[in-house]
């Protein structure tokens, strides 16, 4: 997503707001997409980072800029044990 996407997706005063770290044209991801689109979102509305979900460094990324929810596929489908790297990225540690 970009920034006349969420414009668009801010003018119906959502109450969760999903940012796509996955370019679909190029598949590229990055984590920064959502970073870069945060400032512009009303702090009532609950985000949704998705696609890019590798780590638990990138979950804490996250988190420490506000962000409560995840959209992870790609990281559970590549592992050899989807439970195992659902707890691994998850670990629930304090953020400061």
């Amino acid at each position: 997503h970009d920034q006349a996407e969420l414009e668009r997706a801010l003018d119906l005063q959502p109450s969760l707001l999903g940012i796509n770290n996955r370019n679909l044209r190029t598949f590229e991801t990055r984590l920064d997409n959502t970073l870069n689109l945060l400032s512009d979102i009303p702090p009532d509305c609950l985000v949704v980072t998705e696609s890019g979900i590798h780590t638990p460094q990138d979950v804490t990324l996250m988190r420490s800029h506000g962000v409560q929810a995840f959209l992870v596929g790609e990281a559970f489908m590549r592992a050899p044990e989807p439970g195992q790297k659902l707890a691994e990225l998850f670990t629930l540690e304090p953020v400061a």
